[in-house]
């Protein structure tokens, strides 16, 4: 799967992350370290990804936002629970387009792909996924 229009959505959110409220930090720390972090084979381009939201929200904002969400979730169905409660759209987006994007730096393993398809449609999230140029072969 191309996430070429995922990057698109996170980039048409008017929202940055650095607007993100406590509570909204929490769910994008959380749903990282659910996606990104749930095997041990992590890439650099996926470290990367969590390097942006370090720059984003400072150093000492990541870590106790990452420490609130590990003392706060003991497991996925509180986590999910909490998630249901974020309401604002441009932040849904913004949070989904950056899980989302990255993910998609490495194949999406089944139990991350359930979860981030019941995150779309809980929060009515629409990706579209741009397709890739068809390349002509001679004739």
């Amino acid at each position: 799967m191309s996430l070429t229009g995922v990057a698109v959505l996170a980039n048409l959110v008017g929202m940055e992350l650095s607007e993100l409220n406590e509570d909204e930090r929490t769910a994008l720390v959380g749903l990282v370290q659910m996606v990104v972090f749930s095997d041990t084979n992590v890439s650099e381009e996926e470290l990367s990804h969590v390097e942006e939201l370090v720059d984003a929200f400072g150093e000492e904002g990541y870590q106790s936002t990452l420490d609130a969400f590990e003392t706060r979730f003991s497991d996925e169905d509180s986590f999910r629970a909490f998630l249901r409660t974020i309401g604002r759209k441009d932040a849904r987006d913004l949070i989904f387009g950056t899980v989302l994007e990255a993910a998609g730096a490495e194949a999406v393993e089944d139990s991350e792909a359930e979860l981030l398809d019941w995150l779309a449609r809980t929060w009515n999230v629409t990706v579209e996924i741009e397709d890739e140029p068809e390349s002509e072969t001679p004739k």
